[in-house]
């Protein structure tokens, strides 16, 4: 099954690892991204990572705290470590660092649909110095693209904790 336990295993056992990207799908929409900071802050080591989503205007949402105006070129605390947030619009990487130790794209999903999804990936890839995690919001577009870049893939739904839910989210990707 892929529950939050295995999925927490995965991205630990990657984390140990020598690898540099993986790709983390499936039906719990709003966790997948959680589950990897959740992983990150356990790092003791400070860091700097960098945060990539489809918007600027989303970071509130997507790091549940609205109470925050996120913008480029700041690092935001997180434990020891620092985070910087840009979008997928290259206009908003010149105030992100160029080296960072931990790269988060989410949703991926705003990456597969764009002309310069490449791009994207490369810059990203070619920031960070110790890992990649590419995270998907509802798994309607086809990843296979990605495959050159990526050493794992972990799946983390919801049919455990909610089964209703998983079977809802499963239901809408069968119209795609």
């Amino acid at each position: 099954m892929n529950t939050r336990q295995s999925a927490e295993k995965e991205i630990n056992d990657f984390l140990n690892s020598d690898e540099s990207v993986i790709l983390i799908t499936g039906t719990h929409q709003y966790q997948k991204h959680i589950l990897v900071l959740e992983a990150i802050s356990e790092v003791k080591c400070p860091s700097i990572l960098l945060f990539r989503a489809n918007s600027m205007k989303n970071f509130g949402t997507i790091l549940e705290d609205h109470t925050t105006t996120y913008k480029t070129g700041y690092g935001y605390k997180f434990g020891p470590h620092r985070v910087y947030v840009d979008s997928i619009k290259s206009t908003s990487w010149t105030k992100t660092p160029y080296a960072v130790d931990f790269s988060i794209v989410y949703p991926i999903d705003s990456v597969c649909k764009n002309n310069g999804k490449e791009k994207i990936i490369q810059d990203i890839v070619r920031r960070t110095n110790n890992k990649v995690f590419l995270i998907s919001w509802t798994d309607n577009y086809d990843c296979s693209w990605l495959d050159e870049f990526i050493d794992r893939k972990v799946i983390y739904d919801v049919e455990e904790e909610d089964p209703e839910y998983h079977a809802r989210m499963l239901k809408s990707l069968k119209k795609f």
